[in-house]
């Protein structure tokens, strides 16, 4: 009996649990709109705060367009939330780089999205820094209020 009643609890769990796509299509829905660029530490080395100004990012779906000054890039995202930390595999889809894979891992809370590379593009991180000796680009962004 009590067997019956711990495969019935552990069936129970295994259903309320989301799925690996719905947790991305749930990180996906938080990605949505516009992002500003608040701050960027690469290896160490902090991004001034006029540079940062120039830098912003828009997601519709799982595509984004970033842009800094001149420069502009689109491709897309593709989310593994149910990871830990969140990982995400950005594919650049235009220009020089198009095709290319960037390695990263992310979190988001409320409206501040983190994410955080390895420059070399060689490994994902596995923490979420950008000091000095650690190769990793450490963006934090603030979402647009329309």
């Amino acid at each position: 009996m009590r067997w019956h009643l711990a495969t019935a609890l552990v069936a129970g769990c295994l259903l309320a649990a989301d799925s690996p796509d719905q947790v991305a299509k749930k990180d996906i829905e938080k990605w949505q709109g516009a992002w500003r660029a608040v701050s960027m530490e690469n290896n160490g080395k902090l991004t001034p705060s006029d540079a940062l100004e120039k830098i912003k990012l828009t997601v519709t779906g799982t595509d984004y367009h970033f842009q800094n000054g001149a420069f502009n890039e689109h491709g897309s995202y593709k989310f593994y939330a149910a990871k830990n930390p969140k990982e995400l595999d950005i594919v650049v889809g235009e220009g020089a780089d198009k095709g290319k894979i960037y390695l990263a891992i992310y979190q988001v809370d409320g409206d501040e999205l983190t994410i955080c590379l390895d420059s070399a593009n060689k490994n994902r991180p596995r923490e979420f820094t950008g000091k000095a000796g650690s190769g990793c680009v450490l963006e934090v962004w603030h979402r647009v209020k329309p």
